[in-house]
This record gives structure tokens, sequence and C-alpha cells, in this order.
């Protein structure tokens, strides 16, 4: 009987097959990974409004006339203790959130307003119907106060 050596090993297709499903599975768990993101940004940016919703609830309810402040900015809500800072675009901190008091133009009788955040997942089940000026981001949320 001849000698025969038997190599053990892989080829270098069993290789390369392998390399190609393990670079799939990595594909698929980052874009996962990435959605998952940007649903937990979201959840924060609508944190966010609602903090700045109890913030102008007490700035209202402390204010001459129950009016809401004319401006969101930080001698209208962090001066007077309402909210410790107000809170940023977690994405784009440079950017703020939309404040719109109502009517159009009060100086100091503002009896309601809209806030509204720029969301990453358009599949968001409370985002508005319309999307209103987010032309970078899939859909926008807006509350409002009455």
């Amino acid at each position: 009987m001849p000698n025969i050596k038997v190599k053990r090993g892989f080829t270098l297709i069993e290789l390369l097959i392998v390399i190609t499903i393990i670079g799939i599975l990595a594909t698929i768990a980052i874009a996962s990974f990435s959605s998952a993101q940007g649903k937990a940004r979201d959840g924060r940016r609508k944190g966010d409004l609602d903090a700045l919703k109890k913030a102008f609830e007490l700035a209202k309810s402390d204010s001459t006339g129950g009016f809401y402040p004319q401006q969101m900015n930080t001698a209208s809500l962090e001066t007077p203790g309402y909210i410790k800072k107000i809170p940023t675009d977690p994405q784009a901190p440079s950017a703020t959130y939309v404040y719109t008091p109502a009517p159009a133009a009060c100086t100091t009788a503002c009896t309601s307003y809209t806030l509204t955040a720029c969301l990453e997942n358009g599949n968001d089940n409370s985002k508005d119907a319309v999307k209103a000026g987010c032309a970078s981001y899939a859909a926008s949320y807006t509350i409002s106060n009455p």
C-alpha cells in the first residue's frame, strides 16, 4: 500500500463561502442597528417636546393673564427654572425644536402654541399626517396646546 498523505484544512471555495455569509449577516445587523438608533433618537425627540410642553405650562401658570411665552429661549424657560436646559435635537445639537406661538405675531398674549420636531422613522405611528418643515428627515411630529 502506498503511503498517502491526507491534507486537512479548508479549500479556498469553502473559505470564500463562509466569508460571504458572514458579510451578509454583518450587513443585516448593521442595518438593523442603525434603524434602532434612529428610533431611539425619535423617542428622545418626543420626550424633549413633552418636557418643553410641561415647561410652557408652568410658564403660563406663572404669567400675568395666563399666557404662553412669546419665544422659546433661556430668559423665558431656563432662568425662571421651568426647565433646566432647553433641549436640542440629538442628532444635530445646534438645532432646536420649532416653537410657534399663536395667534400669529403675538407679543404678550400668546394663547396657544405648537412644537415641532423632525423624525427619522417615516413609519412612526405618531408622525404628522403632512410633514412640516423637515426637508432631510422622513417625518415630523407636532404637539400643540389647545
